[in-house]
């Protein structure tokens, strides 16, 4: 099947879906669950609410994100040049960052959770996307992920050999199955959250190739080994959302359910690649995956603090969760709908000027 200049409204919902699982995974559960985490001091303090456990799984949301990366960027990257994909890559993240990071900064200054000098260090490291905290968020972290395997296509560009796209996308998969064989085999529970190997995808790359497989089977063709990689790829980013379990367990002193989170990330792929084959071309669900980037980025921290501010005000903690929610939504919509264009376009008349004069 011959690739095509199109949208997926399927992929752009279920992104949206993520991000707002893993916002209201932090509101209605780790505010409370985890005290000594920054979204739960940013809120002032929130007494246990039990009954909100089932949003404990939320954070599933970002191993999803990792797969439609693999897939949408995989996509996307096929007949672009080294210097075209890293500018759309360099558009696509920078200005959010830059909107969002100086904001939460200035948040945590009004909390009392950072001071001036800490403030701007990390609002620096932030901007610069130092793959190493601090940040001014921990959601950050991700970025770095990302970004790593942004590079490894990059580079496959540079040499001009994309053709090797589903053989590296593979290769990355395997190490990161082996590794996550090897982790419970070998009971290696040190290296569950070791930053190195997650900015070199042993941790996740697992998510990144069964995006790319899934890119592979629809534009190319459907067979055997592919299906099969994409299986033991599956399994294995089953396997690290275990040990992601393993790890939350530890910091809220509680034991939580291996299956919940499994079985919604197993369903988000199988929605995923049975929505590639929709028809779901409307603008509108374009714009709503433009904003699942900035929400992100503000939801944890700003939006912790204002569910502290209205919790103090009086509103309930339950009333207060749709209240922050529906907030952070709208100003995440307005970040990419009227925000980041001004700094794309600053862009435009700055760093990639050369664009406009060959235009």
């Amino acid at each position: 099947m011959a690739q095509h200049k199109t949208t997926f409204g399927g992929v752009d919902i279920l992104r949206f879906l993520a991000a707002v699982m893993v916002m209201f995974y932090h509101y209605g559960f780790w505010v409370w669950a985890f005290p000594d985490g920054i979204s739960a001091r940013a809120t002032g303090g929130i007494p246990p609410h039990p009954e909100m456990a089932f949003a404990g799984s939320g954070w599933v949301g970002v191993q999803v994100f990792f797969v439609i990366s693999g897939f949408v960027i995989a996509f996307s990257a096929e007949n672009a040049t080294p210097l075209k994909f890293f500018e759309a890559r360099f558009r696509r993240l920078v200005p959010a960052v830059w909107i969002c990071a100086p904001v939460t900064a200035i948040i945590l200054l009004m909390v009392g959770l950072s001071w001036p000098t800490d403030a701007v260090i990390r609002l620096v490291r932030t901007g610069l996307f130092v793959p190493f905290e601090p940040w001014v968020d921990s959601v950050y972290w991700t970025l770095g992920i990302e970004i790593a395997f942004y590079a490894i296509v990059w580079i496959l560009l540079r040499l001009g050999r994309f053709d090797l796209m589903e053989a590296v996308a593979i290769v990355i998969g395997l190490v990161s199955t082996l590794f996550w064989c090897a982790y419970f085999a070998f009971g290696w529970n040190d290296l569950a959250e070791t930053r190195w190997l997650q900015v070199t995808l042993v941790h996740h790359g697992a998510f990144f190739a069964v995006g790319v497989l899934l890119w592979l089977m629809r534009f190319k063709a459907l067979t055997l080994p592919r299906l099969a990689f994409t299986a033991l790829f599956l399994f294995a980013g089953a396997l690290q959302i275990a040990s992601s379990v393993d790890v939350h367990s530890i910091k809220v002193g509680a034991a939580m359910p291996y299956a919940a989170p499994i079985a919604i990330f197993l369903a988000a792929v199988v929605l995923m690649a049975w929505s590639l084959h929709l028809d779901l071309s409307w603008r509108g669900w374009r714009r709503i995956g433009l904003m699942t980037y900035p929400l992100y980025l503000i939801h944890d921290v700003i939006g912790a603090a204002m569910l502290g501010a209205l919790m103090r005000a009086g509103v309930p903690y339950l009333a207060a969760i749709p209240v922050v929610g529906a907030a952070m939504i709208a100003v995440s919509w307005l970040i990419a709908a009227e925000a980041e264009p001004r700094i794309r376009l600053l862009f435009d008349h700055t760093l990639f000027r050369y664009r406009l004069k060959a235009a």
